[in-house]
């Protein structure tokens, strides 16, 4: 089997484990405004959602195992260094200053290159910290009832995994588009793969 049949493999039983398990009724609740019932209020934190998914994905890859407690490759969460300096990423066309701006609601203004820079912090990355050398996997999670453009995950998405062309690029192998269901029957509450991204471009799974 190679690398990418065993990401994509072992995703799709992280994602299955977590809907297999307590986690969508726990914590793919609803946030109504204003709340029906008390429970509507118990809605979940993206970061909460991806640290479980972020659990599960690394008990599989350690089955094979690709992953061991001495490394070099590990799971995190919201990882927002690279090598010496925090994590960023960087486009210069004008559009990039459009979804940013609807996404973050603040200003961003271009350097002096043209370029729009912007911190990010990827909700789950497989890699190597400190070095580009195994960027493996990253992963945007997103509910289906949060308001921020998909624009914006498309676009860090498509940039994290473009091949690494400068000091701000990281050419990561693998990238995943996951949305939380959570405006549907707590029967249907679940994770879904919505789309698989690599050399900068996505492709659409689902809907």
């Amino acid at each position: 089997m190679n690398i990418e049949d065993t990401v994509w493999q072992f995703l799709d039983k992280a994602v299955a484990r977590f809907n297999t398990s307590g986690d969508p009724k726990s914590l793919l609740c609803p946030r109504r405004d204003p709340p029906k019932l008390k429970s509507d209020w118990a809605a979940a934190s993206e970061r909460a959602i991806a640290y479980r998914l972020a659990f599960y994905l690394e008990s599989e890859l350690r089955r094979i195992p690709l992953l061991g407690d001495h490394g070099p490759l590990v799971v995190d969460c919201e990882y927002n260094r690279h090598i010496g300096a925090g994590k960023s990423l960087e486009a210069a066309e004008d559009k990039v200053k459009r979804i940013v701006m609807e996404a973050r609601h603040r200003e961003l203004e271009a350097d002096d290159d043209g370029f729009y820079v912007f911190s990010v912090a990827p909700d789950i990355v497989v890699h190597q910290r400190r070095t580009d050398v195994n960027n493996l996997l990253v992963v945007e999670i997103k509910k289906r009832s949060n308001p921020e453009t998909e624009e914006y995950d498309n676009l860090k998405l498509e940039l994290f995994t473009k091949s690494k062309q400068d000091a701000k690029g990281y050419g990561y192998e693998f990238g995943a588009w996951v949305v939380a269901e959570d405006e549907c029957k707590p029967e249907e509450r679940r994770l879904k793969i919505l789309a698989q991204y690599q050399n900068g471009y996505g492709k659409v799974l689902a809907k």
